[in-house]
C-alpha cells in the first residue's frame, strides 16, 4: 500500500503566506480607514471596537480558506493556523499604526522607531484590554475551524481510499472458487477402485463371510 504524505509542510508554507496577506490587508485598511466619511466609519457602531474585530475576522478567514488550497491531513495544521491568526492580528495592528503615521506625513527614517513603539503599545494593550483578545478570537476561530474541517475531510477521504485499496488487494490475492452451475448438483468424489488390489491380497476373513448355519 502506498504511503501518502501528510501535507504539513505545504500547509505551513501556505498558511504563513496567508498570514502575511491578512496582516497586509489589516494594515492597509487601518492606514486609510480614517479617510472614509464619518457616517461610513460609524455605520456599525464604535469603530475602535467594530473595525479591529471585522478586520481580524477577515484575516482569519483568509488563513482558513488558504488551508483548502492544500491537501493536508496533519492535525497540527489547525493549531498552526490559530497561531497564524494571532500573528496576522498582531502584525496587522503594528503595521497599520506605522502606515497611519506614514500617511500622516511622518518621516520614513523614523518608521523603525515607530514600529517598535507600536509593538510596545500593543503588548501593553494585550495585558490590560479584553477587547484585544476578543479581536484575536475573531481571527482565530475561523482560521482554526476552517482548517480543522479541511484536515478532517482529507483524513476521511484518505481512510476510505486506503480501505478500498486494501480490499482490492485482498480480493486479488484470494484464489477464485471453482465455478459450478447453479443447477448442477454437488457431486461427491468417486471412491478409488480397489479391484486391482483385490487380485493380489487375500480377502478379509471377517468381512463378507456368510454365517454358518446348522
Amino acid at each position: 500500500m502506498s504511503q501518502r504524505r501528510s501535507g504539513l509542510l505545504s500547509g505551513l508554507v501556505v498558511g504563513f503566506i496567508a498570514m502575511l496577506l491578512g496582516a497586509a490587508a489589516y494594515a492597509a485598511c487601518a492606514t486609510f480607514f480614517y479617510r472614509l466619511p464619518h457616517e461610513a466609519r460609524w455605520f456599525a457602531g464604535d469603530p475602535a471596537v467594530v473595525f479591529p474585530a471585522a478586520l481580524s475576522f477577515v484575516a482569519g478567514l483568509v488563513i482558513g480558506l488558504a488551508a483548502w488550497a492544500v491537501r493536508t491531513r496533519s492535525l497540527l495544521l489547525p493549531m498552526a493556523a490559530l497561531l497564524y491568526a494571532v500573528g496576522a492580528r498582531a502584525l496587522g495592528s503594528v503595521a497599520g499604526a506605522v502606515g497611519l503615521r506614514w500617511e500622516q506625513g511622518f518621516p520614513i527614517s523614523g518608521l523603525q522607531e515607530e514600529a517598535a513603539r507600536a509593538g510596545l503599545a500593543l503588548w501593553s494593550v494585550a495585558q490590560t484590554s479584553w477587547q484585544f483578545w476578543a479581536t484575536v478570537g475573531a481571527a482565530a476561530v475561523p482560521a482554526f475551524l476552517l482548517t480543522l474541517v479541511r484536515v478532517l475531510r482529507m483524513r476521511r477521504k484518505t481512510t476510505t481510499a486506503e480501505t478500498r485499496e486494501a480490499r482490492t488487494l485482498e480480493a486479488e490475492e484470494r484464489p477464485d472458487p471453482e465455478y459450478r452451475d447453479p443447477f448442477e448438483p454437488l457431486q461427491r468424489p468417486r471412491p478409488t477402485s480397489t479391484a486391482a488390489a483385490g487380485l493380489f491380497t487375500p480377502p478379509d476373513p471377517g468381512k463378507d463371510v456368510p454365517p454358518v448355519t446348522r
